[in-house]
């Protein structure tokens, strides 16, 4: 039997238990989110000290503060592994204890900037100028052109580059020698670096799969509606797919007609496909994050095939053992649809 344990810092008090930790991780959003829940005791040395000693989250001498530093690690029998690394965002005092956390992200909400790009920018350069120097990050080669910015955090132009480009941005855990460190990512919706692929299996490792759906690309209705923005913000539109379909929009910049139908064709080829959408329950290994790749094994009742990851939510605590509930997205590998 696999024993379940967890590792928690933060700030400077560490947690070698907890009563629950979620972590919810997700493509199509900016940040990512860990709930911790822990009970009114903390570890010191050898022995149990009550939190109560101290006030939480009130008066002048707190033990947790906002924007406190907050590592999590969990696993099974004794091996440990970072899932999450960010910071305090709410600290709630009750019985147990409740700290809501963001991941670095929330370093890019707070401060809010003014500045001008001229048309030569690239994304590369914009985030140099607007990031704070402790975060780290990997960028696509592309101009963004023109941007003025008038008292909006890092975080929005963030939001504002993902509405009018479509691209994508989020932070990595990535291990460059020194140990898993936050790495923002900024580009197209899926990375190919620092992927991993595992292998879930119906009857094996997937524990509930009731909420995977398995469908046939023909019987996905869909429109797509894209919105091309030029450099003077003039909008032009474009749509395709199904009339009767449900509706996704998706903004690209500075297209020409002939690329501009080129991205569409590709983005609703991404949209529809054969195969599960939905989402199932897993043990906590192997454990994977969006970006990463499922190769959901089937039997004589489910096909097979595999996914990009676009969403995990992770739990760790004393009820729920170690679980994962994957979202899977893009299919990539169609071989065994019927």
């Amino acid at each position: 039997m696999f024993v379940t344990g967890s590792y928690i810092t933060v700030g400077d008090y560490e947690f070698p238990f907890c009563c629950e930790v979620e972590i919810v991780s997700d493509i199509d959003t900016l940040t990512d989110t860990c709930r911790i829940t822990l009970p009114r005791l903390y570890a010191d040395g050898d022995r149990l000290k009550s939190l109560d000693v101290k006030n939480i989250a009130l008066g002048d001498d707190l033990i947790l503060r906002r924007k406190d530093k907050v590592v999590v690690q969990f696993g099974y029998d004794g091996y440990l592994k970072t899932e999450f690394i960010g910071f305090v965002k709410n600290i709630k005092p009750g019985t147990p204890v409740t700290i809501e956390c963001e991941d670095y992200m929330l370093l890019l909400k707070e401060k809010p900037l003014t500045a001008t790009f001229g048309p030569g920018t690239t994304l590369a350069s914009l985030l140099q100028a607007i990031l704070p120097k402790e975060v780290k990050y990997k960028a696509i080669d592309v101009h963004i052109g023109e941007w003025r910015l008038n008292k909006i955090s890092a975080a929005r132009v963030l939001e504002e580059l993902k509405s009018k480009m479509g691209l994508f941005f989020y932070f990595m855990l990535i291990d460059e020698g020194n140990g898993p460190e936050p790495i923002l990512y900024a580009g197209w919706a899926f990375n190919v670096d620092n992927r991993v692929e595992e292998e879930f299996k119906f009857g094996h490792n997937i524990i509930n799969g009731d909420n995977l759906v398995y469908r046939r690309k023909e019987d996905v209705r869909l429109k797509l509606k894209v919105i091309n923005i030029s450099g003077d913000n003039k909008r032009t539109e474009y749509e395709l797919g199904d009339e009767d379909g449900e509706t996704r929009t998706v903004h690209y910049y500075k297209l020409d007609a002939a690329t501009m139908k080129l991205r569409a064709e590709k983005d609703l080829e991404r949209f529809k496909y054969t195969g599960y959408q939905g989402s199932f329950e897993t043990f906590g290994e192997p454990s994977v994050r969006p970006n990463d790749i499922a190769n959901i094994t089937g039997n004589v009742y489910h096909p097979s095939g595999k996914y990009l990851i676009k969403k995990v939510i992770k739990r760790c605590g004393v009820s729920t053992g170690m679980k994962q509930t994957i979202e899977p997205n893009q299919l990539i590998n169609d071989s065994t649809a019927a």
